[in-house]
């Protein structure tokens, strides 16, 4: 197969991928910021359950992908920022207080806006545009001197990497984890969970993450490319095996929107993946007859969502990864980095919660 039919085939499967996607996220109500306010604030585990399906199908997937050979975990970003431990928690931390103030995630804003909010194309836009900053920007000189380029970061990155994550193997230790806990909630609380549903559709959400490292690390993959003669993952951004993930494709489609011209910007997989979640929730909510134009309601409501888009992006970019990219995607291959991150995330979640409870008091 020549390599111009290999990118459509990837952004073909890409674009089903992410309609499927999409279109279960927007049924199902995934969502990470609900997972941790129905925890802290209603001591509801439900949402938390259809996560642990989820994850455990992605964990589970990936696993058998990799056993077989077709996918390289190791090759993917997720498995290379061990020296970056500082941007993990801060980038978390702020990630986890702009979507509190924004009223959830990026993925979830996408689906918002699918169901016909305006105010998460907003969101998205500013995200989008602080992202950018953020990697080749000005703010992406904060990023540098604050998290990366000084004394201490460079300590305590260095510490990190060579006497905590290093020698930690996970392949088969967090499949084995997931499944413990997840066993451990079914048979304490079995009456107040929605088991059924949450295990559908958790199926459907790990699928479509097992589908998309398939895509990028398998299909996408040339040992030989026939015009540098060296392996290549094409259609990716980052030039690496990736599933989902939205703060960067949220950059790039911004980038592409705004410099076509430019022969330097393609449509990425993360892209085609990001357009098709889009198209998967307006088919749902059409479908289930929620397509509703929404608009901001109160002007506070317009400033802390400039504040929490800017974190978002910013943060994002600076722990390489969202709820989404982290989450799942990284969480899925055994990345001990995704768990810092998503643990940060929760954490910021968590002070952003109590903001808020602080402000409505």
């Amino acid at each position: 197969m020549d390599t111009a039919s290999i990118e459509l085939t990837i952004l073909l499967c890409g674009l089903l991928l992410g309609v499927a996607f999409g279109f279960a996220c927007q049924r199902s109500r995934f969502c990470f910021l609900g997972i941790i306010s129905d925890l802290y604030i209603y001591r509801n585990l439900n949402r938390l359950s259809l996560y642990l399906f989820t994850l455990i199908t992605a964990v589970i997937g990936v696993q058998l992908l990799t056993g077989h050979g077709y996918i390289n975990p190791s090759d993917s970003v997720y498995m290379n920022i061990s020296d970056k431990t500082i941007s993990s928690v801060f980038g978390g931390l702020l990630f986890g207080i702009g979507m509190t103030l924004c009223s959830g995630c990026t993925t979830s804003t996408l689906i918002k806006f699918g169901e016909g909010n305006i105010k998460s194309l907003i969101i998205l836009t500013l995200s989008g545009i602080a992202a950018i900053s953020t990697m080749r920007g000005s703010l992406g000189s904060v990023r540098i001197h604050l998290f990366e380029n000084n004394f201490l970061a460079r300590k305590i990155n260095n510490f990190v990497e060579y006497h905590v994550s290093f020698g930690i193997d996970m392949e088969w230790l967090w499949p084995i984890l997931l499944l413990t806990f997840l066993v451990f909630l079914l048979l304490k609380h079995l009456k107040n969970l929605e088991i059924r549903k949450n295990a559908i559709w958790g199926l459907v959400i790990g699928s479509c993450i097992v589908g998309a490292w398939f895509i990028s690390g398998s299909i996408g993959f040339l040992s030989e490319h026939p015009e540098t003669l060296e392996s290549e993952y094409i259609l990716t951004n980052s030039g690496k095996p990736e599933s989902f993930s939205f703060i960067g494709p949220l950059a790039y489609s911004l980038e592409f929107f705004l410099y076509q011209s430019d022969n330097s910007k393609f449509i990425s997989f993360g892209i085609i993946v990001l357009f098709g979640l889009l198209l998967g929730s307006y088919l749902s909510a059409r479908l289930q007859k929620r397509f509703k134009i929404e608009f901001f309601s109160t002007k506070s409501d317009i400033v802390y969502c400039i504040l929490g888009s800017t974190l978002m992006g910013f943060g994002g970019v600076t722990a390489s990864g969202c709820t989404l990219g982290h989450g799942l995607s990284g969480l899925s291959i055994g990345s001990f980095d995704s768990i810092i991150v998503v643990g940060s995330i929760a954490i910021g979640a968590v002070l952003g919660i109590r903001h808020m409870e602080n402000k409505v008091a």
